[in-house]
């Protein structure tokens, strides 16, 4: 017990650990067996699981999980019950056998996913990788699960990256190395590395291996493990103990490759020291599971499920009480009953029979295997979508094939090979299946716009330098007037450009030069040669390719970077400028900055480019005074207006002396372990003012084929819409305009605020004056806000907002942030409490996507981080209109049907059981056969609501994607409420009440001989009712079911057949079931045995025809008059064509 509780504390002590220990390789310790000794100090082992089970404890935890429902719990205590003979009415194989069915079903499913994570683990476990042995003074092969913190791991091209590893040696020119990161954060382009300056300069790195010969002593700390990608801190200390030299290096995220990340464009192998190891690399810190989402319709089945039980109880309760009391005073009294030695029980014990025999006996009312039929429907739903050729690669393919003329596709383009020929996913995909349904209920749309409503492929449109606009630069417009001397002023004299002219350059052609010359410093991109030999720009930005290939087309062309470098080529001379400091574009400081030093002067400058809304702060009191700036404003103005992005671009030269004393503070600011953010954001705000304007650029974002028309349709399908993203208010309003979200017939509001108190008034004053309009006047309202008036909106004004919000026909944020798209999300959702949907294709997407009811990811070129936190995740946003209208309807239609079905069959069935107990003097005796219980949900009756779920179609979805109003008949959710519940068992009442009492009249006072010649008793009886009860209702399914295929033939006609082969096998059974024995066969020799059938399907079904033929014809809906036209109009062209 004693070391049972060290080593709890010793666990527990790891977890709360406040710092990460020290990474030490200490030449006189060489000895030791330094991996165990690291792994004992409390850094993690590198074998990596990911299941939920083991070969020891899967039944078990299986089982436990699955006893966490309570229909299992509920069915369990049922089967216990069924285990005593004296209590029970019901055999035990009754309840174990359907039971043991459903959790071997769901106990399969689980093992074969969790079968697929063992075989993945498994091979991520068992590649091989060289670690250095310091023992064998060798690189040796070993499997990844064995490598531990503290190993020098040596790594070649295209090789996946084991763990999290510090680079120590690369075999590139200046420590660099190039890293493909898409199964980290989804993003295909490479991104830049380098090594620790420390380790990669020296000359051998054996020297660092050969402990023997040499005395180095290396040391790493690093901060705790965390789940961020983007930032890592460390210090880095290497010393020679023999020539007592030592040197510290602060380390960084650019040094720090991750797990999953492969190596790119390595020309010869790669040194690295292990940092981090198993569940402690930021790989696996994020592998954290999306927030579990449930339908509407799953908790309303719970709560079904809790009525229903609640009225057995209720029944549970009059046949207890009445039993006992025809027990006490009948029973009891009755000699002939007692003939043994035995007393009769006492009233207290007859009560708690009764209660328990009925509890078992009336149990089936409560539908057992709903839940796993669900399960099962769901996932197979969820094919069908990922097999929807309409949503994949093959969709132009597919509708040309099939002829299909759809009003919302006439006018699109739909170019298959030009969408989809970057994308690895051809097909959408299906990660949670249990929100299918609930995607027919979507009330509201949250949409980003970069890359979601748009290409994300960034074009080169227009650019003002100077205060001049140039409308041709991408036919090298900038170029021509670059190189031909107009006029002689004397600005920029200090700018690091020399242009090959025989004349000095005018003052425009340098502000021309000094635009160039800002795109191609001033980007993190790297120039990749492709297969064809020919230069390719990466970058994760697409905006920076396009800038780059704007001025690549102008001659000025970026070649290449490293740490200390980069190449640009002018005309035909290539000039390498010295890189000194890089000042990364994030989404909160919205620039970026590089300073470079010119080779030929040797002066430093620093270029910028950024949103103008931050570059406009950041220029000198000069320049913000200057016409340049209002001219550049005023191009910006007009540039937004036609739904481009912009960018400032500026530069100024930097002091020599100021810079050094900048740059002693910038290089103690990367020592720091704590707040080294805050510092080097500090430092950045130091260097980035008083800069000279330039110009601005204007980009073209392209709609996707098909948005315009998909947004009307969604909007005609009474979704509202809105659109959240980080563009200028102009660009937001141009894109909302072009893809048809805005209607210039409508009313926009533009809520543009700055303090609290305008917030306010404003929302009162708009409130009062549109929500209090007359009908006449009454007109679709559009409102555009700005992320500056949300951030009052959202802290003290959500319900004034919402009130006119929630009564407009779409809206825009613009300039918003990641963490405002989320709240707005979650604003709507909490208070308005109407289904919401987010989509988006970005990683500044996550976390609006996770809010959301649902969520939609985009495969796009941002990456795949998106797709992977979603729900569903599609290729092009206009696939959106089909998984809403057409899977999402036909989802809920198909599911409630399922649902309903489900219990109305077992209310029908079970039902008898209790009217029995009329004529059986409430003594609970069973009305069916044990074997036809058993059988009934999971062999006769399983297939029907299964293949209901599965096919089953109320309108063709060529008529849903040309009528959006159909959408509004599921929208409210009213296939599926606690009503129609309600309605579903009132029925089956009915039926029960129609199949007992109609036997009861049919055969009473009539002398039915059995197969023995005897008067026909219970067990004829039971095979008459449960004969017509099936074929009722297998029959009240295909009267429900609208669409037919050859499947749902055999799923309903094969249930039948099964029916008829466990009723005469059961009567063939002599020896396990002698009370049936011959009954069925005796019964297919009685007319009238098919005369009851044929009366008691006519007493049951005609009334469920009729009001189904009067509410079609005097009722019926708008779904139903236009598939009777679409199938008039399809069967006139068949016609025509015959």
């Amino acid at each position: 017990m004693i070391k049972i509780k060290k080593i709890k504390n010793n666990l527990n002590k790891k977890k709360q650990r406040l710092s990460y220990p020290i990474i030490e390789i200490d030449s006189n310790k060489i000895k030791d067996n330094i991996s165990n000794q690291y792994f004992n100090n409390g850094f993690s082992s590198n074998e990596i699981s990911t299941t939920k089970y083991t070969r020891y404890n899967f039944i078990i935890k299986n089982l436990l999980e699955q006893f966490k429902k309570l229909t299992n719990i509920y069915f369990i205590v049922i089967a216990i019950i069924t285990l005593i003979p004296e209590v029970s009415p019901l055999g035990p194989e009754t309840t174990l056998l359907p039971l043991g069915f459903v959790l071997g079903v769901t106990m399969i499913k689980d093992g074969f996913e969790d079968y697929r994570r063992y075989q993945a683990d498994t091979a991520s476990n068992s590649r091989s990788y060289e670690v250095y042995n310091r023992e064998k003074k060798e690189f040796e092969s070993i499997k990844s699960k064995s490598i531990r913190v503290g190993d020098i791991i040596k790594l070649n091209n295209d090789q996946s990256i084991p763990a999290d590893i510090l680079v120590l040696k690369t075999p590139i020119e200046d420590g660099v190395c190039y890293v493909e990161t898409s199964q980290l954060d989804g993003e295909t382009n490479l991104k830049i590395f380098k090594a620790i300056k420390a380790t990669n300069n020296l000359n051998e790195f054996d020297e660092i291996l050969d402990y023997d010969n040499n005395n180095f002593n290396l040391k790493v700390e690093c901060e705790l493990p965390n789940n961020n990608l983007y930032k890592f801190k460390g210090k880095f200390s290497l010393e020679n103990v023999q020539s007592g030299i030592s040197c510290q290096e602060s380390i960084s995220e650019k040094q720090l490759l991750l797990r999953g990340s492969k190596l790119r464009n390595l020309p010869n192998s790669l040194y690295g020291l292990v940092v981090y190891c198993g569940k402690d690399t930021k790989l696996s810190l994020n592998q954290k599971s999306p927030p579990s989402k449930y339908s509407s319709i799953e908790k309303k089945i719970s709560k079904s499920v809790l009525g229903i039980f609640a009225f057995k109880i209720v029944l549970v309760i009059i046949s207890t009480i009445i039993g006992s009391k025809v027990a006490n005073d009948t029973t009891n009294k009755s000699w002939y009953l007692w003939m043994g030695d035995e007393d009769p029980d006492s009233l207290g014990i007859v009560i708690v029979k009764t209660f328990v025999a009925y509890f078992a006996n009336l149990s089936f009312l409560v539908p057992m295997s709903l839940m796993v039929t669900l399960e099962v429907v769901k996932v197979s739903q969820g094919k069908f979508m990922e097999w929807d050729l309409l949503m994949s690669y093959k969709e132009k393919r597919y509708r040309n094939q099939n002829k299909i003329k759809n009003q919302q596709y006439s006018t699109i383009e739909l170019e298959e090979n030009n969408e989809y020929q970057n994308s690895s996913n051809k097909y959408m995909s299906v990660k949670n299946s249990n929100l299918n349904d609930e995607l027919a209920l979507v009330k509201y749309i949250f949409s980003d716009k970069t890359g979601t409503l748009t290409e994300n492929k960034m074009v080169f449109s227009k650019c003002s330098i100077n205060g001049k606009v140039y409308n041709n630069a991408m036919r090298s417009q900038l170029s021509n007037e670059l190189f031909n001397n107009e006029d002689n002023n004397d600005s920029f004299k200090n700018s690091p450009t020399s242009i090959s002219s025989n004349k000095e350059p005018t003052d425009h052609q340098k502000y021309i030069s000094e635009f160039l010359l800002n795109m191609c410093i001033c980007n993190s991109a790297i120039c990749e040669i492709d297969k064809d030999s020919n230069e390719v720009y990466q970058s994760q930005s697409p905006d920076e390719i396009s800038l780059l290939e704007c001025a690549k087309i102008n001659r000025y062309q970026f070649k290449s970077r490293s740490t200390s470098e980069i190449k640009i080529k002018i005309l035909n001379t290539e000039k390498v400028f010295q890189l000194l400091a890089v000042m990364d574009f994030t989404s909160e400081r919205r620039r970026m900055s590089v300073c470079v030093r010119d080779p030929e002067t040797m002066k430093i400058f620093i270029y910028t480019k950024g949103a103008d809304s931050i570059m406009i702060e950041k220029l000198s009191n000069m320049e913000k005074q200057s016409d340049l700036l209002i001219k550049t404003k005023e191009h910006i103005q007009q540039f937004s207006t036609e739904g481009l992005r912009t960018l400032i671009l500026a530069m100024k030269e930097i002091p020599q002396n100021y810079f050094d004393q900048w740059f002693i503070e910038y290089n103690q600011a990367l020592q720091l372990i704590e707040d080294r953010d805050e510092r080097l954001n500090e430092l950045y705000e130091q260097l980035e003012i008083d800069l000279c304007l330039i110009g601005c650029t204007a980009i073209e974002d392209k709609l996707q084929n098909g948005v315009p028309e998909s947004i009307e349709y969604l909007l005609k399908a009474n979704i509202k819409i809105w659109v959240i993203t980080g563009d200028k208010q102009e660009t937001a309003i141009n894109i909302g305009y072009s893809c048809k979200l805005l209607n210039p017939k409508n009313h926009l509001i533009i809520i543009n605020i700055k303090s609290q108190e305008e917030c306010k008034q404003l929302l009162l004053s708009i409130n009062e004056k549109y929500l209090n309009q007359s009908e006449m006047d009454k007109k679709d309202i559009s409102i555009v806000v700005d992320g500056e008036s949300l951030i009052y909106i959202l802290k003290d004004f959500q319900e004034e907002f919402l009130k006119i919000s929630s009564k407009c026909h779409s809206l825009i944020c613009c300039r918003t942030t990641p963490i405002q798209k989320a709240l707005v999300v979650r604003m709507v959702k909490k208070n308005t409490k109407e289904i919401c949907l987010s989509i988006g294709d970005g990683a500044n997407d996550v976390s609006m996507i996770q809010e959301a009811h649902i969520g939609v990811g985009i495969m796009g070129h941002e990456g795949t981080q998106a797709a992977r936190a979603s729900d569903y995740s599609i290729l092009r946003f206009r696939h959106l209109v089909r998984l809403i209208s057409v899977h999402g309807r036909y989802s809920i239609i198909r599911n409630s049907a399922c649902i309903k079905y489900s219990f109305y069959k077992n209310v029908t069935f079970f039902f008898i059981s209790f009217l029995f107990s009329i004529h059986s003097g409430w003594s609970s005796q069973t009305f069916y056969e044990d074997a036809l219980i058993t059988t009934f949900n999971t062999v006769i009756t399983s297939a029907p609501p299964y293949f209901m779920a599965l096919f089953e179609k109320d309108v063709n979805e060529r008529v849903i994607e040309k009528n959006p109003q159909l959408f509004k008949e599921v929208q409210s959710g009213k296939q599926f409420k606690y009503l129609t519940i309600v309605k579903s068992i009132i029925g089956g009442l009915y039926h029960s009440v129609a199949m007992y009492f109609g036997l009861y009249l049919l055969v009473n006072n009539d002398d039915i001989v059995n197969q023995y010649g005897k008067m026909g008793g219970l067990t004829m009886m039971a095979s008459f009712c449960s004969a017509y009860a099936v074929i009722t209702i297998l029959l009240k399914a295909a009267l429900d079911i609208k669409y037919w295929n050859f499947i749902v033939h055999i799923g309903i006609w094969g249930s039948l057949f099964i029916y008829i082969m466990v009723a005469i096998i059961t009567s063939a059974m002599l020896d396990a079931i002698p009370s049936s024995y011959y009954v069925y066969y005796f019964d297919l020799s009685l007319l009238k045995f098919y005369l009851m059938i044929i009366i008691m399907i006519f007493i049951c079904l005609v009334p469920n025809f009729s009001y189904k033929y009067i509410k079609r014809q005097l009722y019926p809906k708008e779904s139903t008059i236009l598939q009777e036209n679409y199938i008039l109009n399809r069967n006139k062209i068949k016609k025509i064509k015959l």
